[in-house]
Formats: C-alpha cells, structure tokens, sequence
C-alpha cells in the first residue's frame, strides 16, 4: 500500500488506484472460479462484498484511492453488480470489450435492446453510458500478457504482435484499452523489454495520444 500510495503521489495524472472486486473467486456449480460477479448472485450479496473491498482499500489506500472507477474480474458483471456499483457511488466501469465483427454485431443487437446481457453473454456499451444507470463504460481490447491460444496455453505476445492487435483495434473504435498483469513482470527483463518496445511504438505513432479513464469517460456518448 505505501509502494502504491508513493506512485500515485509522485504520477498522479498517470497512476490512478480502482477497486477490483473483493475475492477475485467464487463457486458456480461446485466449481471454483476466478470471476466474483454475475453467476445469477444476489444483489445484496455483490453490493455487501464490494462495499468491503472498497472499505478494506479506504483503510489502506485512503485519499489516493480513485473512487469513481470499478473493474470487475474477469470483465465478468450482470445488472445486479452494476446496481450495487451505482448504489455505492462509482462512475464509470472497465472491462473488456471484443472487436472482432461478429462481437460488434451481437453488442449492437444487444444495445439496440437495451440489454445488460444477451443469449448468456455480456453485452458491451464502450464509450457510451450505459441504459438506465449513471455509469460510463470505457474497456479494453488488448491484453498484453493473460491470452491464451485453442490449447489453454499461454501465449507470449512480442512487441509486433502487440502493434498488429493494437492496429485491428484502432480500426474499430478511437479508445483503445490495453491491460497488463504485473505478476507477469517481477524480474522478467525480456517482458520489460517487450512492453518498452511496445510503448515506443505507440508514442512514435502522431495519431496516437495516452489519456486517462477518467478523462474518457467524461467523453462517453449517451447510450
């Protein structure tokens, strides 16, 4: 916590601190997963177990935690997580949204509808302001380290591969979202350096430009 409290202090308009669940896991079906929310859980069982994530947080983070941002595990949420966000005061949601056509179609389908979820699957409002509640969603689409390949195994993305992820992505929405999990990191100089690779790519682009969530989500088009 003070490592964190430290950085926030000395970046703050880079390093903002969000709530991410309280558990990271639940039972579904006698099975135990890394998700926490949707499952079919009941409202008052999410919005108990969120209030004491964003409690134990206040109690070591305090003042530097951001409390307007909530990023479920596993981008996995219903419309009971998002009621229990909204009560407790968040803002704006991150968590994952597919750009491949055949997901754009579904969240299209989904959103002309008005739905949270559709056909057993999450439907997306990136950049938009979610029907019926007070809260901008701004995702992300790439994910530098967690991708797995039709195997279950891990695949290790290089810097070109990163670009070419990042350039389908800018064809299909200007907010690109890219996620890292830092226990990928540690002492791994190779990961380092791939992602140094990667940001210098990025910087190098003019059409590129870095913005915060926040900063985002005070652009979210009405739903």
């Amino acid at each position: 916590a003070d490592f964190l409290k430290e950085m926030r202090s000395a970046y703050p308009q880079l390093v903002f601190l969000d709530q991410h669940g309280l558990r990271h896991e639940q039972q579904l079906g006698g099975e135990r997963v890394w998700s926490e929310f949707a499952g079919n859980r009941p409202y008052e069982a999410q919005l108990k177990d969120i209030r004491e994530g964003r409690q134990r947080l206040l109690d070591r983070l305090g003042e530097h935690l951001d409390r307007r941002i909530f990023t479920p595990p596993c981008h996995k949420y219903d419309r009971a997580t998002l009621r229990a966000i909204e009560t407790l005061g968040f803002e704006i949601l991150s968590a994952g949204v597919k750009l491949d056509r055949l997901s754009q179609a579904y969240y299209a389908l989904g959103r002309s509808l008005g739905r949270i979820s559709f056909l057993g699957k999450r439907v997306s409002y990136h950049t938009r302001v979610i029907p019926g509640l007070r809260l901008a969603e701004i995702s992300v689409c790439i994910d530098v380290d967690e991708e797995k390949d039709a195997t279950g195994r891990r695949i290790e993305k290089d810097a070109g591969r990163l670009w070419r992820e990042f350039r389908f992505c800018r064809q299909r929405t200007d907010v690109v979202g890219i996620m890292l999990h830092h226990e990928r990191y540690g002492d791994r100089i190779e990961r380092l350096e791939t992602l140094r690779a990667f940001v210098r790519r990025l910087q190098s682009d003019p059409d590129v430009h870095f913005s915060t969530i926040p900063d985002l989500a005070a652009r979210s088009d009405p739903a």
